[in-house]
């Protein structure tokens, strides 16, 4: 293991977030972790610092790690969904709507279902954690093959995406049943 490795495994940084810190490509930090570029004096130094510190002064300059975490435009956007190995086709009853502002989201989908929740942003795994109430109408099904029956039910939804710029897709889990969903930014609010 390198010399830097060693001291961002001490730190308890990953390679992408010191070079976040550094405002510099993850590409270059793998570099300098392999030795096939050398790492620059002040690299060094801000290195050094960051290994002597005091604990405050490692948590203030841990926090521009937060500070810079990528953003979800707030705005609304579309959703597909569908069981695993089913194609996602436009139009039909996996499509819905969602419109996400400051951590919370809200939305329909065209069978009828109303959804409510919250996203965060994950700093360790890089990825946007999304909590969902779905609220499914008497006699629903949903795609996953839970029947609601004559009360319909509050079932929670799950998952994990990468920031949707302009899309991202993934495994959403419906009350731990997987569903393939994609997340589509359309636009800004209005306003």
């Amino acid at each position: 293991m390198s010399g830097l490795k060693r001291v961002l495994d001490r730190l308890g940084l990953k390679q992408t977030d010191f070079a976040r810190l550094l405002d510099v490509s993850p590409r270059t930090v793998s570099l300098w972790a392999t030795g096939e570029v050398t790492l620059p004096g002040p690299v060094k130094a801000y290195l050094r610092m960051l290994q002597f510190a005091d604990e405050s002064r490692r948590t203030l300059e841990f926090a521009r790690l937060v500070a810079k975490s990528p953003a979800v435009h707030d705005g609304l956007y579309s959703l597909r969904y569908g069981p695993p190995g089913v194609p996602l086709n436009p139009g039909e009853k996996g499509d819905g709507i969602a419109l996400l502002k400051a951590g919370r989201i809200v939305g329909s989908d065209a069978g009828g279902g109303k959804f409510e929740g919250s996203y965060r942003f994950d700093s360790a795994r890089q990825t946007y954690h999304f909590r969902v109430w779905l609220r499914v109408p008497p006699e629903g099904q949903l795609m996953t093959g839970l029947e609601t029956g004559q009360a319909g039910a509050l079932v929670e939804v799950v998952a994990d995406l990468d920031r949707p710029d302009p899309f991202a897709t993934t495994v959403a889990h419906v009350e731990g049943r997987p569903l393939n969903l994609t997340l589509t930014y359309l636009g800004p609010l209005p306003g």
